[in-house]
């Protein structure tokens, strides 16, 4: 099955070209040979309207740009009627599109007159291009960006689900290729200093650079509506399956406990998750798919929350509320590298019962509430472009 579906996916790559009127790579014409060139590779060119990690590189890639780098974006089966490739041109970037000029982007790369980094952009990309791309580009700096420790993810996930094979496969994999092919990377980013301390255990503590989530205030605070006007809960999340489980346990565990005290407060469920889940039918529990401008809910409901159970990473739909300063309702997990102190930053709690007493409290408590939402800005300290600007004077050394 493997094999005829790359043979339908090259003739079907075959005809898109054949009928493009432009062959062009998006922007070339810009890259100037006097400028420090990095390469970002992905294994697909990143949606940074509907996830945090692609939008995260949306704001390195724009910091590069904005320190003088030539900055080219390169993934599989990319063609220019991708609307990401506007997205990342419009940033200045040079955007690798499917054309008969080249017959990869491997081949591409290689008639660039010079690369300094390389950028992996997450464990399937180093995956697939490491071996190759350290052969034809022996001289470029390796840079390999975890987004988050996939094994760490995949190791929690086995605990709340020991059965499902594909867990343990998928852990074995990922840990191989981050403890091990990492290793011959030249740095390592981590995106935050927990996982730094976790992957010191691995790769050598001078390889090791941490990159968070960017982050930074939308709106002034008097734009959002105020606590008595305010109703609903919101949860955004991705088809990621711990945001998955954490729509599961939200509905079957927790909203119960909470809708027999208030049986009114709604759920907004905002992200790409109806093809997952469609057994949920309840009209206070609300699946509003991918809503392109977003602000209109953080300014409106009186709380984000996050019941994460599992996963990595710094979780950016939390950051994404500091911004418009809406409080939180989360676990450990979700709090994990955030810095984040309960009640103070956000409510945090892992069982069902406080996850529940807390979203009851925090609905009618207005002091707690204007506590935690005067406390967003420096909620998102950590997160600022100060800080990635600080950290990129280690690049301009190198």
């Amino acid at each position: 099955m493997g094999i005829f579906k790359r043979i339908k996916g090259y003739y079907k790559r075959k005809e898109i070209i054949k009928n493009q009127t432009d062959q062009s790579i998006p922007n070339y014409e810009i890259y100037d040979v006097d400028k420090r060139t990095i390469v970002f590779f992905d294994i697909s060119l990143p949606s940074f309207d509907l996830d945090s990690g692609s939008n995260r590189l949306r704001e390195i890639i724009l910091l590069f740009k904005d320190k003088g780098y030539n900055c080219v974006i390169c993934s599989k089966n990319t063609f220019r009627d991708n609307k990401y490739v506007k997205g990342f041109s419009d940033l200045g970037a040079i955007v690798y599109v499917e054309t008969n000029q080249y017959q990869n982007y491997f081949d591409f790369v290689t008639k660039i007159p010079k690369v300094d980094f390389v950028w992996y952009h997450g464990a399937r990309s180093l995956k697939y291009n490491f071996k190759k791309l350290r052969n034809l580009l022996p001289d470029a700096i390796s840079i390999f960006d975890m987004v988050d420790i996939h094994f760490l993810r995949y190791k929690r996930a086995i605990k709340i689900d020991p059965m499902r094979i594909s867990l343990r496969k998928n852990y074995n994999r990922f840990f191989n290729i981050e403890t091990k092919l990492a290793q011959n990377a030249d740095y390592v980013v981590t995106i935050s200093d927990i996982e730094k301390e976790i992957m010191a255990k691995y790769i050598d503590n001078k390889k090791l650079i941490t990159i968070s989530n960017i982050h930074y205030q939308k709106i002034d605070r008097e734009e959002g509506l105020h606590f008595e006007n305010r109703e609903d809960i919101l949860f955004i999340g991705s088809q990621h399956e711990p945001n998955i489980n954490a729509i599961h346990y939200l509905y079957h565990d927790i909203m119960p406990i909470v809708w027999e005290k208030n049986s009114n407060i709604r759920v907004n469920i905002i992200g790409n998750v109806n093809e997952k889940i469609n057994e949920i039918s309840d009209p206070r529990f609300i699946f509003q798919g991918y809503v392109p401008d977003i602000s209109s809910f953080f300014k409106q409901n009186k709380m984000m929350v996050a019941p994460l159970r599992y996963g990595a990473g710094v979780k950016g739909k939390i950051g994404q509320a500091f911004e418009y300063y809406l409080p939180v309702i989360t676990s450990s997990i979700g709090a994990e590298g955030m810095n984040l102190v309960h009640e103070k930053n956000a409510l945090i709690y892992d069982t069902k019962e406080e996850f529940a007493s807390a979203i009851i409290e925090l609905y009618n408590n207005k002091d707690l509430w204007m506590e935690l939402q005067e406390n967003s800005e420096k909620s998102l300290e950590p997160f600022s472009i100060k800080v990635l600007e600080s950290l990129f004077s280690k690049f301009e050394t190198l």
